[in-house]
């Protein structure tokens, strides 16, 4: 006859009561962890498939998420979220916590801990935008333009280019964009606050594109021209966070000093490319013929 699962929750219970003092002296590992082991089994038995429901909406990960609430700001062990979840992926709901969510969960050498109760709601809502544009039936290259349009002016990482494209190549189609449509795409080739596979648009509006002849710059001459020239335009002397405060347009562009954005096109290829001749604009002055 089967045991009575409450008797042997007791039973397992009483067992760990009575190794408090070998807990405290932290002797009997493996005594501690057998009744451990069997209260967890008699746990089970009592609730079987009625344990979810019992447990609440959200399962695992809402076990960490109360755990780490109850000892908001103190460093816990990645042991100590494995036995409260459960399971063997408990990192995995971390990140959930953390991406998904927008709770500020701290790592450090596998302990963790939770700065504030309350989650970030624009980063909750914009990793769920983009996780809506990847469901989308468009083409990549449409949904990575609704992605630029829902965050115009902030930085879309080199994830979430990705994951909207369904894979990599997102960051190649970011750039196909920007020579199509020649709206004002930054890379960290063109704005230095910009880390590696960032990309920004700047503005969505008509009055902001490119000249066509921006498209025979391509990244790599960029990155070159306005490195060497501290990311400055040469007449005005501005740069990004001489302006962002102001919430003006501003982007850099490649002037060539020898012929105008209408004739660029018509130089042989060596002067084209030629980085003597090539020189630092901002979008103003070289509308204005600066």
């Amino acid at each position: 006859m089967r045991e009575d699962p409450a008797l042997a929750y007791r039973a397992a219970a009483q067992k760990l009561v009575d190794l408090s003092d070998d807990v405290s002296a932290e002797r009997s590992y493996e005594a501690v962890a057998d009744a451990l082991s069997d209260l967890r089994v008699a746990v089970a038995r009592v609730y079987g498939a009625r344990r979810r429901q019992a447990d609440g909406v959200g399962g695992a990960r809402q076990r960490i998420l109360r755990y780490l609430t109850a000892h908001r700001g103190e460093w816990v062990s990645g042991a100590e979220l494995a036995a409260v979840s459960e399971i063997g992926e408990w990192a995995r709901r971390i990140r959930e916590l953390r991406v998904e969510e927008g709770y500020d969960v701290e790592e450090n050498g596998g302990r963790y801990r939770l700065l504030s109760e309350t989650p970030d709601s624009e980063r909750r809502d914009r990793y769920r935008m983009v996780t809506k544009l990847r469901g989308s039936d468009e083409s990549a290259t449409d949904r990575i333009q609704e992605l630029f349009d829902e965050l115009v002016g902030k930085a879309v990482t080199a994830d979430e280019l990705d994951r909207v494209a369904h894979g990599r190549g997102g960051a190649g189609i970011a750039r196909q964009i920007r020579d199509h449509e020649l709206l004002p795409i930054e890379s960290s080739a063109d704005a230095p606050d910009l880390r590696t596979g960032e990309h920004r648009l700047v503005s969505a509006r008509e009055v902001d594109r490119l000249h066509p002849s921006q498209r025979l710059f391509p990244e790599d001459l960029r990155r070159q021209v306005f490195a060497r020239d501290r990311y400055m335009c040469r007449k005005c002397r501005r740069r990004h966070e001489t302006v962002d405060s102001l919430g003006e347009v501003f982007y850099l562009v490649v002037k060539h000093l020898d012929a105008t954005p209408n004739d660029v096109a018509g130089l042989p290829g060596d002067d084209l490319r030629r980085l003597s001749r090539l020189a630092t604009s901002c979008n103003r002055c070289y509308a204005s013929g600066l």
